[in-house]
């Protein structure tokens, strides 16, 4: 019996085409039509065109291989293809392939892929976020500036349509009140009808054209990118972008805006003063968080989120709160009771660098109250803070391990009614000289003294109990079906259908209505996962009727799932692939029948305090 391990080139053989071929479309956001044996056509997805000229096929090798008829003329492989949607390099395309058909034992190629080179490594979004701060150059600045001021305005012309955006910042907590304090906007992406990726360059377009220097400080900026730009890793989905039927406008037809399709948050110093943006997706795909490129080299290691609005109150205070993201900073901005005086302030990542410290010992700063996620990187950058600083750190808390603060405090927002600075700095002062532990807040109450425990900073007890003791939340099967459906005419009410899916999951009925029921974790209601999962979230939902009803792992094909929900099999394939990839769903494609098994929470490091 031959129990040789399969090599990386066997993964790629004609044995796996129809698992290739599924892959390929999630992939690729594309649908396949057959041509004949083993071989199938779509529209490429790296170039416009109106002829299907992206193939598949099997070559003389036995190899599953892709080609480009038109404008790209280009040969790949299916790790060539992972190496340019995932932005990963060669020995990451074959254990995300390996891993998809659910073979955990194979013989990769240590080598690199002679077609596609290497992508730079980039830190995900919640860690250390660096950006290149452009130089003191007046004209910089003052493009910032304008990109900073439009891109805000737009957002707030235009609330219908872009709903979506103003209903994802409300969930992290940002109102349209915020939304115009601090600046926020929003870059229409590549895809949008109206705009297609270039609202803010159509917007200068005039002043380009009369005077093309002026157009300079823009790109020196970060605020535009060249599409045909051939060191970018999104070269081939940036081409598709350039739009020829613009032949006579040079800067629509070959330059889009940097920040297209995402929410831009200008970066401001304690002298109120812009100094960079960043750009941030409303899903989870791909990079979250997008930094302006780097075109310049200068230090920008004192970057501090919020320092603008707290400068000036951290010095009379004398105490500030430092949280790791954005978000995270807004979860505690809403609960100051004077809000007109922040002493909270992100780090932009889980560290505090010796630049900021400077900063805060300029101002007086004796008190640190630090609210870092409660996993490595956080508990790495407490113990770092607590060795760095001459004054106290207190460790405000009560997280579980790999929970954000934002998650924590989003519940706690009904039950605390006033925050009191003095109050906090007394009763905090007063418990840790007796201990010399970290502090944790556990109750915050209006009328009386803010009440905290001491805890080792490893052994955090659990936070907001009196929110459900219940461990499950039971839903009635009837309800749920026949929302369960793609098939809606178009996406406003597609939208409308989530909607009310999600305000069903919301009621949290705990009370039996019929036999056929289901049951979802209290946990996953509370943490608000299915916030994070899009349209994915009707699928998902239909799988956990299924898995739950069967008491198995789903085994059906991914036309069948379309069947049950009333779209096309494309459609299952790419939420399928962002489930996957969001961590709520396994799938085991090692045999001709895929087994779908639901997760309810993404995979965590296992970490011990």
């Amino acid at each position: 019996m031959n129990s040789a391990k399969p090599d990386y080139i066997q993964l790629k053989s004609e044995t796996y085409l129809n698992q290739i071929v599924n892959y390929a479309e999630g992939l690729l956001d594309v649908k396949f039509h057959s041509m004949g044996e083993n071989r199938y056509s779509t529209f490429c997805p790296f170039h416009a065109e109106t002829k299907n000229s992206f193939r598949v096929y099997v070559n003389g090798k036995d190899e599953v291989r892709f080609h480009c008829f038109g404008a790209c003329g280009s040969e790949w492989d299916l790790y060539d293809i992972i190496m340019l949607r995932k932005k990963c390099g060669f020995r990451e395309a074959q254990r995300i392939w390996a891993e998809y058909l659910n073979i955990k034992d194979f013989s990769p190629f240590d080598g690199k892929s002679s077609r596609i080179p290497e992508p730079d490594i980039e830190p995900e979004p919640d860690d250390t976020v660096l950006f290149a701060e452009p130089e003191p150059d007046p004209e910089i600045i003052t493009a910032l500036d304008e990109g900073a001021c439009f891109y805000n305005k737009l957002l707030l012309s235009d609330e219908e349509g872009f709903s979506e955006i103003f209903k994802y910042l409300l969930r992290r907590g940002v109102g349209k009140d915020l939304i115009s304090r601090f600046k926020i906007g929003y870059a229409p992406s590549y895809s949008d009808t109206r705009y297609e990726g270039r609202a803010l360059i159509s917007n200068f377009l005039p002043r380009f054209e009369k005077d093309y220097t002026t157009f300079k400080p823009f790109d020196k900026a970060s605020l535009v990118r060249l599409l045909n730009d051939g060191a970018s890793k999104a070269y081939f989905y940036y081409r598709k972008q350039i739009d020829n039927s613009r032949e006579k406008d040079i800067f629509s037809k070959n330059y889009g805006d940097y920040f297209a399709g995402k929410i831009v948050f200008p970066i401001f110093n304690s002298d109120a003063s812009i100094v960079g943006l960043i750009g941030r997706r409303t899903d989870n795909r791909c990079a979250r968080w997008i930094k302006q490129k780097t075109n310049t080299v200068f230090s920008t290691k004192s970057w501090l989120y919020g320092i603008d609005k707290a400068s000036r109150y951290i010095k009379q205070y004398r105490a500030v709160i430092l949280v790791e993201g954005i978000f995270d900073y807004f979860a505690f901005y809403n609960l100051l009771q004077d809000q007109e005086k922040p002493i909270v302030v992100s780090t932009l990542g889980s560290h505090l660098t010796d630049e900021a410290l400077n900063i805060f010992k300029s101002l007086g700063v004796e008190h640190f109250i630090i609210a870092y996620d409660w996993d490595q990187a956080g508990k790495n950058g407490i113990g770092k803070i607590a060795s760095q600083v001459g004054g106290k750190v207190y460790f405000l808390g009560g997280l579980k391990e790999g929970q954000d603060p934002y998650d924590m405090l989003k519940h706690a927002v009904n039950a605390i009614d006033g925050f009191s600075l003095d109050k906090l700095m007394t009763s905090a002062k007063k418990t840790q000289e007796k201990t010399g532990k970290p502090v944790n807040i556990h109750i915050m109450s209006r009328g009386s003294d803010v009440v905290f425990e001491t805890t080792d900073a490893g052994n955090t007890p659990d936070f907001l109990k009196g929110i459900s003791e219940a461990k499950e939340f039971i839903y009635d099967v009837d309800d749920f079906l026949p929302l369960l459906s793609y098939d809606h005419g178009n996406k406003a009410m597609l939208e409308e259908n989530l909607q009310q899916i999600i305000k069903l999951l919301e009621t949290r009925p705990e009370k039996l209505k019929s036999e056929k029921i289901f049951t979802i974790p209290a946990n996953f209601l509370k943490t608000e996962g299915y916030t994070d999962l899009g349209q994915a979230l009707i699928l998902w939902i239909r799988l956990v009727i299924e898995q739950q009803t069967r008491r198995r792992k789903i085994a059906e094909t991914d036309e069948t799932l379309a069947d049950w929900l009333r779209t096309s099999r494309q459609t299952i394939s790419k939420h399928k692939s962002n489930l996957k990839s969001l961590g709520f769903l396994n799938i085991d494609a090692s045999k001709k029948l895929q087994k779908l098994s639901v997760k309810y929470f993404p995979k965590q490091t296992d970490i011990t305090p």
